[in-house]
């Protein structure tokens, strides 16, 4: 194995650093504008209130301020939002991987063409939009009153990441020498 030389691994190097410093901006710029008020943040007179903050210290008394995440977390309840997204990612990994690994193994194992033809009906359902797979649930959901509920949303979720799972861990036990079933 050649290494590269060492002019090229510095370019690179610095290419890289100068490339993160850059799409780090805005994300910067965001976190220190969460610590300000609106009026500094969003300020048409100069962007440089932003940096200062003067509108920020005449309203609170400091150069920065906590009220957007208080309200946010405390007043707008956005912990309850937080902890249905917990358990929802959860519960449809869980479910998706156990459901596309037995699925997986099987179609990878499988000798008979329909196994085939189940990979590319899941291919075909992964390509479509997923807003005409949720409408087929609207209907029924609608009726039994359960839309809106967390476990509709997981039956959904992982409606729609099963083709997705199905087709990684197929390859993945394809990898997998078939004398290790033994």
């Amino acid at each position: 194995m050649t290494r590269s030389p060492l002019w090229l691994s510095v370019l690179s190097l610095g290419f890289l650093a100068l490339w993160i410093s850059v799409a780090s901006v805005p994300f910067l710029w965001t976190l220190w504008g969460s610590f300000k008020v609106e009026a500094d943040f969003f300020s048409k007179q100069d962007w440089r209130y932003a940096l200062h903050g003067i509108r920020t210290m005449a309203e609170t008394g400091g150069a920065f301020t906590g009220a957007g995440y208080e309200g946010a977390w405390i007043k707008e309840e956005f912990w309850k939002a937080t902890i249905n997204t917990a358990i929802i990612t959860c519960s449809v990994v869980t479910i998706s991987l156990t459901l596309g690994t037995l699925g997986g193994y099987a179609l990878a194992r499988s000798g008979f063409r329909y196994a085939f033809w189940i990979l590319i009906i899941a291919l075909i359902f992964r390509a479509m939009p997923h807003i005409t797979l949720v409408s087929g649930y609207l209907l029924p959901f609608f009726q039994l009153n359960i839309w809106g509920h967390l476990t509709t949303t997981i039956i959904v979720m992982v409606a729609i990441n099963q083709p997705f799972t199905l087709w990684m861990l197929h390859s993945f036990f394809l990898n997998i020498p078939k004398d290790l079933d033994e």
